[in-house]
């Protein structure tokens, strides 16, 4: 009896300590604050298509009719390298401040790399820099370029890809910004093997429309109309191709603004672009992927010759570096934000 007693005792403190266990481990996680929310930021880089001529996919044998070159010519190798030493500058800054740089380029610029055997996007992609494309399609395609097919987009696209990854890039490229107004663009980028896109802006009027502006990802449902964006804007679940949005600007030029005299110069404009990334931040989400980025050009944000870019330093010293010490924002490229997107899908 005195045996029996006891295996009864034991066994009914056992069931009290199993009863109450989930209920301690419920309260503990009650007790634990929620994860905070993480904007995750970039600096996205445009080369532009200086010197470019129309694809032969487009024009045949035709003689080749350059575009507007009166900011430059890439085909000049004198004006080529002060690109490439401007890049290195400023990637060396945002190196020095824990980042990397989604870098897009296209033609000429890669073909005058591939001629000067310059290994300027091989050093780059080697120090973490993402390497994508920047399509004009004016520039690649001719004036005609949107009533043209999904076929001859995807084309030359590839054709574009190719020339990137011939002047050294060895990763998959993978996210691209440029076409914006082009109806079959979902189609045309899917089938040269892109998957991430963003930079939505109207060549026309230099704007974005309001429904493209905002900090969390999407796929879109179909390309855009002219400025019609109703199915881009639209989620697809299903959709190949993700966009990811700049991020909350209180104006909808804001992609444009960098380049009036009304801005205010080059302070005013970050000040500006201070106020938009905190906005962002004040509206991120903690259950959801939460995205911000800048764009500048190669050459960019000179300044004072004597400290060239040193606006760019100065944004980050200031603005972006105590918040990413606080755990509020993170660095990421544009795919690693398209990657955080599809792990939060699933």
């Amino acid at each position: 009896m005195k045996h029996t007693f006891l295996i009864l005792v034991l066994a009914l403190a056992l069931v009290s300590i199993a009863c109450s266990a989930p209920i301690a481990t419920a309260q503990s996680q009650a007790d634990q604050p929620a994860q905070p929310a993480v904007l995750l930021f970039d600096i996205g880089m445009h080369i532009e298509p200086f010197g470019a001529t129309p694809s032969k996919i487009v024009t045949g044998n035709l003689p080749p009719k350059p575009t507007n070159s009166q900011h430059g010519d890439f085909n000049v190798p004198q004006f080529f390298k002060l690109h490439v030493q401007n890049i290195q500058t400023v990637a060396a800054i945002v190196e020095n401040h824990g980042g990397r740089m989604t870098i897009q380029t296209q033609s000429p610029f890669t073909t005058q790399a591939i001629k000067l055997n310059d290994p300027i996007l091989y050093d780059l992609e080697s120090r973490g820099h993402e390497i994508a494309l920047h399509f004009h399609e004016d520039a690649h395609l001719g004036k005609n370029a949107n009533a043209l097919s999904a076929e001859t987009w995807c084309a030359v696209m590839k054709e574009e890809i190719a020339l990137i990854h011939q002047a050294g890039a060895k990763d998959p490229i993978r996210f691209w910004s440029g076409g914006n107004l082009y109806p079959n663009l979902l189609q045309a980028a899917s089938c040269a093997g892109l998957d991430v896109n963003s930079d939505w802006k109207n060549p026309q009027t230099q704007t974005t429309e309001s429904a493209m502006i905002g900090i969390h990802p999407w796929h879109p449902s179909g390309g855009s109309n002219g400025a019609d964006v109703s199915q881009f804007a639209k989620n697809d679940p299903n959709g190949k191709i993700i966009y990811l949005p700049d991020g909350l600007f209180a104006r909808n030029d804001f992609n444009g603004m960098r380049r009036s005299d009304a801005t205010g110069g080059d302070e005013a404009y970050f000040e500006f672009l201070k106020q938009s990334l905190l906005q962002s931040l004040a509206a991120a989400d903690p259950n959801q992927t939460n995205v911000f980025h800048i764009t500048i050009h190669s050459g960019e944000f000179r300044g004072d010759p004597q400290h060239p870019f040193a606006v760019i330093d100065k944004f980050l010293s200031d603005v972006v570096d105590p918040l990413v010490k606080q755990g509020k924002v993170k660095w990421a490229t544009f795919s690693e934000m398209a990657d955080a997107f599809k792990s939060s899908e699933q």
